[in-house]
């Protein structure tokens, strides 16, 4: 009959549309907005004829619906903007034409005050995709010589909050992250980024209490009288309540310090976690007893409905193939790129 024809086809294309969520769940969900809805529900009723094919066409469905409703968004993290792009308009052409749903910018396009994002531009980064999320980066943990709030004399006369440079990082500076100076600091810069009409902060340097326990975990802070990690805690939290104040959906996204996730209710404050160099540090495999550690508070997010991508930098195609095997055994997306983070790099789904 003829609704039994159409039910075939429609089928057909479903089990298509399942496989094509194999290579990407974009393209299924693509092949779904296109189908005639109309028809599958006059094939539903009329086609009680044949159950196994009802079967057939409900458990593909099933399974599209699935893939594009668990699919974590594709991910960019580019903080050098000015290597990435010759100026702002290809910066934004860009983006558009990459397909990521979820990227990590500056809050300057080449760094400056000058350069800053104007909320037409984040707006413009969204053209192509109206659910794309523009989150800006900002670091709690350390203050960066090359922004607005720096002043030059703080090289001889340190205010208060200031420790040391990051030797790694040159012109990264360790601060006292629990003083309310840095922290107002931080909060000013919070706000400059919500007026600028981002989607969200990307908080770096939060495992900042590392520096301070020296190896010896949860330690007390003889300032504050409780552990260093209790201090982030509390610095996180008051950046999130007041994000959430200016728009309930204002992303706060951390990077690193998972371990902050033993504690539930802090972890269920934020909407996802970016974790670098979980199964390499760029040159060879980490332990795999650290690689576990981590994959587990990262499943443990993931449980609770966080945003989790990892961000790695293998040099070399055997690392980078090692990366990604292990990303897909272990359920997590995952950003391969270069550690300056200038280019778009590869984004894989393990959905």
């Amino acid at each position: 009959m003829a609704t039994y024809g159409k039910m075939r086809c429609l089928a057909d294309q479903l089990t298509l549309a399942w496989y094509i969520t194999s290579i990407g769940w974009c393209s299924g969900a693509h092949l779904l907005s296109r189908m005639n809805m109309e028809a599958f529900a006059t094939a539903i009723v009329n086609t009680y004829e044949d159950c196994w094919c009802v079967m057939k066409f409900c458990a593909c469905l099933f399974l599209l619906f699935a893939a594009v409703v668990e699919a974590g968004p594709s991910f960019a993290y580019i903080l050098q903007a000015e290597k990435f792009a010759k100026n702002k308009e290809a910066f934004i052409r860009k983006i558009n034409e990459s397909g990521r749903q979820l990227v990590v910018i500056d809050y300057s396009f080449d760094g400056s005050k000058e350069g800053m994002w104007r909320p037409q531009e984040i707006a413009a980064m969204k053209k192509s995709d109206g659910n794309r999320r523009i989150v800006a980066y900002l670091s709690i943990g350390e203050a960066e010589d090359y922004r607005p709030y720096w002043k030059k004399e703080w090289k001889e006369k340190r205010p208060g909050f200031l420790v040391e440079e990051n030797k790694e990082w040159k012109g990264n500076f360790r601060v006292r992250y629990w003083r309310k100076d840095w922290q107002n600091i931080v909060f000013s810069y919070l706000e400059t980024i919500v007026n600028q009409g981002f989607d969200g902060v990307y908080l770096d340097i939060v495992d900042g209490y590392e520096f301070f326990e020296k190896g010896k975990d949860n330690c007390i802070n003889p300032e504050t009288k409780q552990t260093y990690r209790q201090d982030m805690k509390l610095f996180v939290t008051e950046i999130v309540t007041r994000a959430k104040q200016c728009s309930p959906r204002f992303m706060v996204i951390q990077q690193n310090a998972q371990a902050l996730f033993e504690d539930s209710d802090y972890m269920a404050r934020l909407d996802g976690i970016g974790a670098e160099d979980v199964f390499t540090n760029g040159k060879r495999q980490q332990k795999e007893r650290e690689i576990n550690e981590t994959i587990g508070y990262l499943k443990k997010a993931q449980a609770k409905g966080l945003i989790v991508v990892l961000v790695d930098y293998p040099k070399d195609a055997e690392l980078q193939q090692f990366v990604r095997k292990n990303a897909m055994k272990n359920g997590l997306d995952v950003l391969i790129t270069n550690r300056g983070l200038t280019k778009l790099g590869s984004f894989f789904s393990a959905k």
